[in-house]
């Protein structure tokens, strides 16, 4: 097989099966990416369950896997919401980490699209959030070990099920699916309505 970059280290290479498909018949890398950190983060937790082993050093990129999941999860259900708002004046956090920041926006925003998105089906997800920000507001302290300031990152924090963690953030993801979908099919909507002459301004 002829490898189709020139670089050696992002090339493919005859055992097609380990061949990631970039920027081919994928269109919504959004989804893609988001999808990526969340299935890692699942695949680390089921290897520390199954085998009993490795919790120790996995638990770091396991949470920020997650946590970076819910970021993109976040920004995406943002950027969906925009373009359906499709007004100036309204626009989205700057490029920040700060889960509370968009997910006051995506909340506000969603229910910008549909005034009747109900309120009260994403308590998982405001638990998780709140926690996430209390640990790791800067989306720092589980990649890197010391802060800007040199002191340890994570004070105060003993023990971390990963068992229990993964199954908290499971259930928030869930309700960020909900929405994610939810959101997505009203911009295939908005879409086809855009497409349909009788709409066109």
């Amino acid at each position: 097989m002829k490898k189709e970059s020139a670089s050696e280290l992002f090339a493919g290479d005859d055992d097609w099966h380990n061949n990631a498909c970039l920027n081919e018949w994928l269109h919504d890398y959004g989804a893609t990416y988001a999808a990526g950190y969340r299935r890692a983060a699942e695949l680390l937790i089921e290897h520390i369950d199954t085998k009993g082993r490795d919790q120790d050093v996995l638990v770091y990129p396991v949470v920020f896997l997650y946590r970076h999941h819910v970021e993109l999860a976040l920004k995406r259900i943002i950027t969906l919401c925009l373009l359906q708002i499709n007004d100036p004046d309204i626009k989205g956090p700057k490029a920040v980490h700060d889960l509370n920041v968009l997910w006051d926006h995506a909340r506000k925003l969603v229910r910008k699209v549909d005034p009747s998105f109900p309120r009260a089906n994403h308590s998982n997800t405001d638990a998780v959030i709140k926690e996430l920000i209390a640990i790791d507001s800067g989306s720092t302290a589980f990649r890197y070990d010391r802060t800007r300031e040199g002191e340890p990152s994570l004070t105060g924090i003993s023990h971390i099920n990963t068992r229990l963690f993964g199954e908290k953030m499971k259930a928030a993801c869930y309700e960020l699916d909900c929405m994610d979908s939810y959101i997505a099919e009203s911009y295939s909507l908005f879409l086809d309505m855009m497409s349909d002459s009788r709409y066109r301004p």
